[in-house]
């Protein structure tokens, strides 16, 4: 937190939220109220022109910065639990213009473009806690221990898949490449992905016990392991890290088509990239 007296006069808290993982898996962790709850405050001048940047929303660093600003008792944004970003983000969006998120939704039936408002209020109210336990004991009795994506983590991963579909494309529209060339580059890019993703995992096991009762935390030792293991039980852990890290908001709203009037249940997808436009 700045300890400038000016800054401290002026910027108070706006809201409080509780995010979905309970202020578990930070590293170092925030700084929760008496209730558990976390302060935001709203965006400054400053804020809202680095939103603006769709290269800073594209590679995290807008993010980041924001949540910095407007968050300043999470010490290290990159290692919030990515369950915990829409809770953060939606309660960041209310504290700077107001509990109503103007969202377009196309109905499943006539294709209709629908414009709505989504209550901040009511769904941040909808938080729901992690169900899934993050012990998983594989059949041969090792238990892994996980936790959820960081924020860093998933910005890594989605920026690496877009470079690789633009290199790709790229590879396929070029008149100059060879059949045996794509071939080799598209071998070396599945390989960088999956060596990429290998990476993600290990970051994201805390901890292997093996039957014997011995615990391993060594990453190096963990990676090497997850390079060893069967499929079904890499998937099995990669699932139950899926499971940690999906958004901790229900964002499913009965939703009616203004146009053919059609009732249905909506997914509200909430693209932080346009979610700053007050």
């Amino acid at each position: 937190m700045n300890d400038n007296p000016l800054i401290k006069a002026y910027r108070k808290p706006s809201l409080y939220i509780t995010l979905p993982s309970g202020g578990e898996y930070y590293n170092p962790k925030p700084k929760l109220s008496v209730d558990g709850e976390l302060a935001v405050y709203s965006m400054t001048a400053r804020d809202e022109i680095i939103t603006k940047s769709p290269d800073a929303l594209f590679n995290g660093e807008a993010t980041v910065s924001l949540i910095k600003s407007c968050c300043p008792d999470i010490e290290d944004p990159n290692q919030i639990p990515v369950n915990d970003l829409l809770m953060i983000m939606v309660g960041i969006r209310q504290a700077s213009y107001g509990k109503e998120i103007d969202i377009d939704i196309s109905c499943e039936k006539c294709n209709e473009m629908n414009s709505m408002s989504v209550d901040a209020n009511r769904l941040m109210a909808r938080h729901k806690p992690t169900e899934t336990s993050n012990k998983l004991k594989l059949d041969n009795d090792f238990v892994v221990r996980l936790k959820p994506y960081t924020l860093s983590e998933r910005t890594l991963m989605q920026i690496q898949q877009v470079k690789q579909q633009k290199m790709i494309q790229g590879v396929l529209q070029s008149k100059d490449t060879s059949e045996e060339q794509q071939a080799k580059i598209f071998g070396e890019t599945f390989v960088e992905l999956a060596d990429l993703t290998v990476n993600l995992i290990t970051n994201c096991v805390m901890s292997v016990r093996m039957p014997d009762d011995e615990v391993i935390d060594d990453k190096d030792m963990i990676r090497e392991w997850l390079k060893s293991i069967t499929k079904n039980d890499y998937e099995s852990i990669k699932n139950v890290i899926e499971s940690l890290s999906d958004s901790g908001i229900d964002t499913r709203f009965k939703t009616v088509c203004q146009s053919c009037e059609h009732t249905w249940e909506a997914d509200v997808d909430l693209d932080i990239s346009n979610f700053f436009v007050g």
